[in-house]
C-alpha cells in the first residue's frame, strides 16, 4: 500500500511539473505539500504516544521498584521493552528487581547484555553489577573493582561509579584514592560523603582540612535530622563522628548518651567505644600528653564498650608502658578486664602474656586456651596460643592443632609475618624443617625480632644438612645484634 502512494505522489509531482500550464501548476503546489504536513504530522503524533507510553511505563516500573514491589516492577519493565525498543533503562529497572527477588545471579546475565566484562558498556549497569558483586556473601573484590572501572571508562562524569570507586577506595584505606574520587563529585547535598572526606583528609594529614568538612558535613545533618523523614539513628550517630571528627570528643559522647532512649543499644555501645579511642589516641599525640589520663579515657570507654576489642587492645598496649611495678599493673588490669564476657579474655590474653615473658611457658599456654574458649576467632589470642602449643607441647595431636589454628590465620592474611614465624616454629616442632624454613624466610623482612629469626633459620639449615646457608644466617644474627647494641647505647 505504501508502494502505491509513493508511486502516485511521484506521478502527480512529475505531472505537475511538467504541465504547460506554470500558473495551475503552481497552484497545485501547495496542495500536495498540504499531503505531505498531514501525513507527517500523522506519523509524528503516533512516535509522540509511543514516547509518552515508554515514559509512564518507565514511572510505573520505577515506581513498584521504590515501593519494593519487585515483581511488578519486572513485569513493568518487560511491558517497557516490548512497547518500545529494548532500552538501558529498562534493563536496568528489571535488574534491580531481580535482585530485589534474590536473583543476583539472573540480575547479572541481563546487565551483561548493556555493560559485557569484555569491556566498557553501560555505566550505570557496570555500577550495579559491581554493588550486587560486593554484596555477596563471598564478594568478587576483583571482579568489581574491574566494573567500577569500566564505568569510569564509559562515562567518566558518572557521579555513582565515582561514589562507588571512592567507597571501594575507603575499604581498602586508600584514602589519596577517595580524595581523588571526590574531588570529581558534588558534595553539598550529601554529608555522608562530606563524612567520608573528612575522614580521608584526616587518614592523609590534613587535620586541618578534615575538620573544615566535618564542620560542614555537622551542618547539613543538623538540618537533616530536623526533618520528619531524616532516618534517626544514622543521622545521630552521623553527628556524632563529625563531631569527633572536629576533636570535640566530649561533646560527641554526650550527644551519643544524651539522645539514647533507655540502655544504650550495641552500636551505640560500639559507636561511643569509637570515640574513646580515638579521643586516647589524639591525647597520646599531643606533646604534654599525660599516660594516665590516656589511661583514663580508655577506662571510661571500656566501661560503656566492654565488648570493643580495640578499646582493649589499645588499654593493654599503654598499660605496658606504664613505669608502675609489674605487680601493681596486673591488679590494675584485673580491675578493669575483669566484667566477664570478651574483656575477661583479654585479662587471660594479658596474664598469658605475663607468664611467657617470665618464661612460664605452661601458665601461659593454659591462659590463651582460656581467652581463646571465651573468644574464639581473635586473631592476636589464636595466635599466641598456637605459638605457646608449639613451645611446650609434644603432642603430635596438640601440635597438629595448632597448625589448622595459624593455617586458618594466615588463609586471612597470607603475609602476615607473625603469622608465618608462628607456623614456621609448629613446622619445626613437627619435623617439617623445609615448610619451617619458608615461613621464616618470608617473614624475616618484616621481622620485629630480626635476631631471633635469624638463629632459627641457622638452626633449621643445619637440620637440612645446608651448612652455608646455617653459616651465612648465623653471620647475619650477630650483625643485627650488634646493630641493636650500638642502638641501645646511643639511646642512652
Amino acid at each position: 500500500m505504501s508502494n502505491h502512494f509513493m508511486q502516485e505522489t511521484r506521478y502527480r509531482l512529475t505531472a505537475m511539473l511538467e504541465e504547460r500550464r506554470p500558473v495551475d501548476g503552481l497552484l497545485g503546489l501547495p496542495a500536495f505539500f498540504t499531503l505531505i504536513l498531514l501525513a507527517f504530522m500523522v506519523l509524528n503524533s503516533r512516535e509522540d504516544f509511543s514516547r509518552e507510553n515508554l515514559i509512564r511505563l518507565e514511572r510505573e516500573a520505577q515506581s513498584h521498584l521504590d515501593q519494593g514491589h519487585f515483581v511488578e516492577a519486572r513485569l513493568a519493565a518487560m511491558r517497557l521493552m516490548q512497547d518500545g525498543e529494548s532500552n538501558s533503562r529498562a534493563i536496568l529497572i528489571e535488574a534491580k528487581a531481580l535482585r530485589g527477588m534474590g536473583r543476583e545471579s539472573d540480575a547479572l546475565r541481563l546487565l551483561a547484555r548493556i555493560a559485557p566484562n569484555d569491556g566498557p558498556g553501560y555505566a550505570p549497569a557496570h555500577v550495579i553489577q559491581a554493588t550486587i558483586l560486593m554484596a555477596q556473601k563471598t564478594p568478587d573484590v576483583q571482579a568489581a573493582y574491574d566494573h567500577i572501572h569500566k564505568a569510569l571508562l564509559s562515562d567518566p562524569a558518572s557521579q555513582d561509579a565515582q561514589e562507588l570507586a571512592a567507597r571501594f577506595a575507603a575499604g581498602q584505606r586508600r584514602w589519596p584514592t577517595v580524595l581523588a574520587h571526590l574531588d570529581k563529585m558534588e558534595l553539598k547535598k550529601r554529608p555522608d560523603l562530606l563524612l567520608m572526606k573528612a575522614t580521608a583528609l584526616q587518614f592523609s594529614g590534613q587535620e586541618e582540612a578534615a575538620v573544615e568538612f566535618a564542620h560542614e558535613a555537622e551542618n547539613a545533618l543538623r538540618n537533616m535530622s530536623k526533618s520528619a523523614t531524616a532516618n534517626g539513628s544514622e543521622v545521630r550517630f552521623s553527628i556524632a563522628v563529625s563531631l569527633s571528627l572536629q576533636r570535640k570528643f566530649g561533646e560527641a559522647v554526650e550527644w551519643i548518651i544524651g539522645s539514647t532512649h533507655g540502655n544504650p543499644t550495641r552500636e551505640e555501645r560500639q559507636l561511643v567505644g569509637g570515640i574513646y579511642l580515638s579521643w586516647s589516641r589524639h591525647l597520646k599525640q599531643q606533646i604534654s600528653s599525660n599516660r594516665m589520663e590516656v589511661l583514663k579515657l580508655l577506662e571510661q570507654g571500656i566501661q560503656i564498650s566492654p565488648e570493643s576489642q580495640d578499646l582493649i587492645m589499645a588499654f593493654l598496649g599503654d598499660c605496658e608502658e606504664l613505669t608502675s611495678d609489674p605487680a601493681d599493673r596486673q591488679k590494675y588490669v584485673e580491675r578493669i578486664l575483669s566484667n566477664g564476657g570478651i574483656s575477661t579474655s583479654f585479662l587471660h590474653y594479658y596474664l598469658g602474656v605475663m607468664d611467657w615473658k617470665q618464661g612460664n611457658r605452661e601458665s601461659a599456654k593454659s591462659h590463651f586456651e582460656l581467652a581463646s574458649s571465651l573468644n574464639p576467632g581473635f586473631k592476636v589470642i589464636g595466635n599466641n596460643l598456637a605459638m605457646a602449643i608449639a613451645s611446650v607441647s609434644t603432642d603430635r595431636v596438640e601440635l597438629e592443632k595448632a597448625l589448622a589454628m595459624i593455617n586458618e590465620l594466615l588463609e586471612q592474611e597470607p603475609e602476615n609475618p607473625f603469622f608465618l614465624d608462628t607456623r614456621g616454629h609448629v613446622y619445626a616442632k613437627l619435623g617439617r624443617y623445609k615448610e619451617a624454613v619458608g615461613d621464616f624466610e618470608r617473614s624475616l623482612p618484616n621481622a620485629r625480632d630480626k635476631t631471633a629469626c635469624h638463629v632459627k633459620l641457622a638452626d633449621l639449615y643445619e637440620q637440612l644438612g645446608m651448612k652455608d646457608m646455617a653459616s651465612k644466617h648465623r653471620s647475619e644474627s650477630l650483625v643485627h645484634t650488634a646493630d641493636a647494641t650500638g642502638a641501645t647505647s646511643a639511646a642512652r
